[in-house]
């Protein structure tokens, strides 16, 4: 079967960092364009990848008939591409968020229902090949129910919404959330360059149907910060162990448990180290990208982009889909509009 032809939109970080690389490494994919505003970076990124290079999205489409977008621009100029990709039936990959406002990610929702496109959402936090295994472990009930779960200043807004989810459950609705943000003095330092002596802190819960509760901390000055040095985790709290980051405790009797280090198994392909498999105790995910030499840090995009091809030609949604991607950026926002209200808890629930 031949591959599916994937133009790039953006020449930045994800861009040319990631995505051009992953498309390029697959055996199921093939990079036929980038696109980009940014001359010369959109040219010299198409220069270094052999391909053709466009300032126009659309005549790029109108040319190429690519089958898949891939979308890695800011969030306001989302809509410039990806409606007109959606409009001709080419599916799309929208980099995070799906859209800066729900009113956008619904039209871009129904117009790929209308013409028949796949519409994907590049969230790769839970697609990492550390939360794989997890995933697998909740899926074979390892730790029973889910009732709590954390990001301790790990990662911000939909992205944590989305790993909290991935712990309790994507089919399960959230009821409300409730959103504060915290301004506290601390002692002048310089965060990026910049002095610094005021710290704004977002902290929000999320409140499941069903009883499970999503606990979400973030400052922005947690990475790079000389007063903010320690990278925090996500994790969970469950009916028979516990996840903190890589430690996994898991009861093995009344008054015992064991705990399990999430450790990493590595072969080098092509003079790299690359991630072979991912295990934990008799628990393991392996590596299904390794024979392409993909780092660990790209894994979980080669999987966004593999989901997509599986999808358009077995005429099946993705993995998680552009509705997922909603839901994430629906209760962002209205973690927003609480801690805007005075931290009034926002009602959601039968909006999933």
């Amino acid at each position: 079967m031949d591959p599916l032809r994937v133009v790039v939109v953006g020449a930045g970080r994800r861009g040319k960092g990631a995505w051009i690389p992953v498309t390029q490494a697959l055996p199921d994919t093939t990079l036929v364009a980038v696109c980009s505003r940014g001359a010369p970076r959109g040219k010299e990124a198409a220069e270094e990848a052999n391909v053709p290079w466009f300032s126009d999205v659309e005549k790029m489409l109108d040319e190429l008939e690519p089958n898949i977008l891939v979308t890695a621009v800011r969030s306001p100029d989302m809509p410039d591409v990806t409606l007109p990709a959606l409009e001709r039936g080419v599916s799309v990959i929208n980099e995070t968020p799906i859209a800066e406002t729900l009113e956008v990610a619904d039209r871009m929702i129904e117009t790929a229902k209308r013409t028949g496109a796949k519409l994907e959402v590049a969230e790769n936090f839970y697609r990492a090949p550390e939360e794989r295994l997890k995933g697998k472990m909740i899926a074979e009930g390892v730790f029973g129910k889910i009732w709590r779960t954390f990001n301790d200043h790990r990662t911000h807004n939909y992205h944590a919404v989305s790993i909290l989810r991935s712990y309790i459950g994507f089919d399960v609705p959230i009821r409300q959330v409730t959103g504060w943000e915290q301004a506290a003095p601390v002692e002048e330092h310089l965060f990026r360059g910049s002095p610094i002596q005021e710290e704004r802190a977002r902290h929000s819960v999320i409140d499941f149907l069903g009883g499970a509760l999503g606990i979400h901390s973030f400052s922005s000055y947690t990475a790079g910060s000389p007063i903010r040095g320690r990278i925090g985790h996500y994790g969970f709290y469950a009916e028979r162990g516990m996840a903190v980051g890589s430690e996994l405790t898991l009861l093995t009797g009344s008054d015992s448990s064991e705990i399990l280090q999430v450790e990493r198994t590595m072969e080098e392909i092509g003079g790299q180290q690359v991630l072979k498999s991912i295990h934990a105790g008799e628990w393991s995910w392996e590596n299904p990208y390794e024979e392409y030499g993909i780092s660990e840090g790209h894994v979980a995009l080669a999987s966004i982009m593999e989901g997509v091809v599986q999808a358009i030609r077995e005429d099946a949604e993705p993995e998680y889909g552009s509705w997922n991607g909603r839901v994430d950026r629906e209760v962002d926002l209205a973690i927003t509009q609480s801690q805007e209200a005075g931290n009034i808890p926002i009602e959601l629930c039968g909006k999933r």
